[in-house]
């Protein structure tokens, strides 16, 4: 089975970050021939929180695995950088927030034979598509140093007391993604929710037995709803090596390994 996750710092932060928002739908074409982090950020015309995705696209693509530490600091990393020239991109999802005074993406999807996290200041487009776009005017993901994990991390910041339409959730690790976003919408308020964004888990089980046995991984929600005060989470997830799964979750057996960065968009 998967290695044990151990992460360097104390797990004394806040379990569930909750930045409520109003959201506005846009679709935006991004073009190609420019590294993908320049393309979006000109598509957006300086938002600078949003949630974007595409599919059936093509690119020029730099993209990294989740991978073993060896610095004997950190519980995972990454592989070393794979080059994919004019690959299929089937399906991708971008947390678009602010590191460092600067618009930063970060990006899983599903490309040629694999999927993993796109590194998008060198991968670029070989010909536009059309993006749907989320944009959040009252809050935002912010990149922080996390001393739990030893990563630069975005987390929501900002948010709203009023009525809004949409939430952004970050869950720190050894949390069970099905109760981190059930325990959010509970929280909010919320009759439910549709989910979407990317994260990483220590080990996937599926609903159907299937088991990803990996303690590093990177997964994209396909599909996710909770409703019912229960949550159901489809996912796609590459681990160490390659390995992919696809499915249904398993309530209560999947804790997050990082970061889970999500989107949640009210129901009623």
């Amino acid at each position: 089975m998967a290695d044990m996750l151990r992460h360097p710092g104390p797990a004394d932060g806040p379990r569930l970050l909750l930045a409520p928002s109003r959201a506005e739908r846009r679709s935006v074409t991004l073009a190609a021939g420019k590294p993908l982090e320049a393309a979006i950020a000109e598509a957006l015309e300086g938002a600078d929180s949003a949630w974007i995705t595409f599919a059936d696209a093509r690119g020029d693509l730099r993209f990294v695995l989740p991978d073993r530490a060896t610095d004997g600091l950190h519980g995972a990393w990454y592989s070393a950088p794979r080059d994919l020239p004019d690959a299929p991109i089937h399906r991708a999802g971008i947390v678009w927030g602010w590191r460092e005074g600067r618009v930063f993406g970060h990006c899983h999807g599903l490309w040629g034979g694999t999927m993993g996290h796109l590194l998008l200041d060198v991968s670029r487009l070989t010909r536009p598509v059309q993006a749907d776009v989320l944009l959040f005017p009252d809050a935002r993901f912010t990149a922080e140093e996390d001393l739990e994990t030893a990563f630069t991390l975005f987390k929501p910041a900002g948010g709203i007391a009023g009525d809004a339409s949409s939430a952004l959730l970050r869950i720190a690790p050894h949390i069970d993604l099905c109760a981190g976003v059930t325990d959010a919408v509970r929280e909010l308020g919320w009759p439910g929710a549709r989910i979407e964004g990317i994260g990483s888990l220590n080990t996937a089980r599926f609903a159907d037995g299937c088991v990803l046995d990996s303690h590093a991984s990177e997964f994209l929600v396909s599909e996710g709803r909770v409703a019912d005060s229960a949550a159901d989470i489809a996912i796609d997830i590459v681990g160490i090596d390659g390995i992919r799964a696809s499915g249904r979750l398993e309530p209560g057996r999947n804790p997050v390994c990082v970061t889970a960065e999500l989107i949640l968009l009210r129901d009623g």
